[in-house]
């Protein structure tokens, strides 16, 4: 009895060292986490946390830079309902998020198939696909305004070769905000390649190998076996164009169009900088950055539903 009760007593001590051991393992853990998170964690504050509470105080003065601000209380959220740019700008951000991000995806994903493949030339070919990431908004802003140009742009020119007259991109008011959303999808294209090819490499090359052999052709093992495995990457790339959308287009309004022709590019940022610095009224402009962060927040909050749904 004794020896079984000796015994006993060993085991329990095992036990009591393996749970304090994992424990502290556990704890270190944390620690190093949280040191290796706290200068971003900072930083992070500094320049967005401390700006959005600052903005959204900013939101109840009237302020134009000279003196000091006055309360108002909800006067600049009432004025929003009598503004008549607001709602334009507010449309104007969601057609061009929404006609840039989905062909993002949908471009992206089907390129990042294509250089998938292996076969000669095809990293040369992904290099060229990745330079609009290295070009800024501005600049390719620039570039873009010279291949626009109804008189000495590219794309007239090419179009002028198969006997069409290509028309006023930018002082159209039906095409003005496409043609910035082509630029913004040639932009942000690099980043959805990069994302989706992440997501195809971790496809067993044997599925698609067998699915070959079972008579799958490309299309049914697009949609049967590459659309399942990337689904969950898509929220992300959706995610990441989307602020590339709604922060980029500030960018290329204000060099392209300067919100013209009549307001057809006014964006939601865009008229935020110019009630801002053109009107000098800060406490309205911070209204607006606040409506902005408001359809930020909705469409983040959709985009983690739909993340778990794709992950059931």
């Amino acid at each position: 009895m004794a020896i079984v009760a000796q015994s006993r007593m060993l085991v329990g001590r095992q036990k009591r060292s393996r749970v304090g051991g994992s424990a502290n393992w556990a704890n270190r853990d944390r620690r190093v986490a949280l040191t290796m998170l706290a200068p971003n964690f900072i930083l992070f504050s500094i320049f967005v946390g401390v700006p959005v509470v600052g903005g959204l105080l900013l939101s109840f003065f009237n302020w134009g830079l000279v003196g000091w601000p006055h309360w108002v209380g909800l006067a600049n959220y009432r004025q929003l309902f009598h503004d008549p740019t607001v709602p334009a700008a507010i449309v104007n951000t969601l057609l061009f998020v929404a006609f840039g991000v989905v062909p993002t995806v949908v471009i992206g994903l089907l390129l990042a198939v294509f250089m998938n493949i292996r076969a000669p030339g095809i990293g040369a070919i992904r290099v060229l696909y990745f330079v609009p990431w290295a070009v800024s908004f501005a600049a390719s802003a620039v570039l873009w305004q010279w291949i626009y140009h109804p008189e000495t742009g590219l794309l007239d020119y090419l179009l002028a070769l198969v006997g069409i007259n290509g028309p006023a991109w930018l002082s159209n008011t039906t095409l003005a905000l496409p043609a910035l959303d082509v630029i913004g999808i040639w932009l942000t294209l690099p980043v959805s390649i990069i994302l989706y090819l992440a997501a195809l490499q971790r496809i067993p090359e044997t599925t698609l190998e067998a699915a070959t052999l079972d008579g799958a052709g490309a299309y049914r093992r697009l949609v049967h076996i590459i659309w399942p495995s990337v689904r969950p990457m898509t929220v992300l790339v959706a995610i990441v164009a989307f602020l590339g959308f709604t922060n980029g287009s500030f960018d290329l309004v204000n060099i392209m169009t300067q919100g013209g022709p009549v307001n057809a590019t006014t964006t939601l940022i865009y008229y935020t900088y110019y009630v801002a610095f053109d009107n000098v009224q800060l406490g309205y402009a911070a209204t607006l950055a606040i409506v902005q962060l408001g359809i930020v927040v909705v469409f983040l909050s959709l985009a983690l539903a739909a993340q778990r749904v794709a992950n059931r």
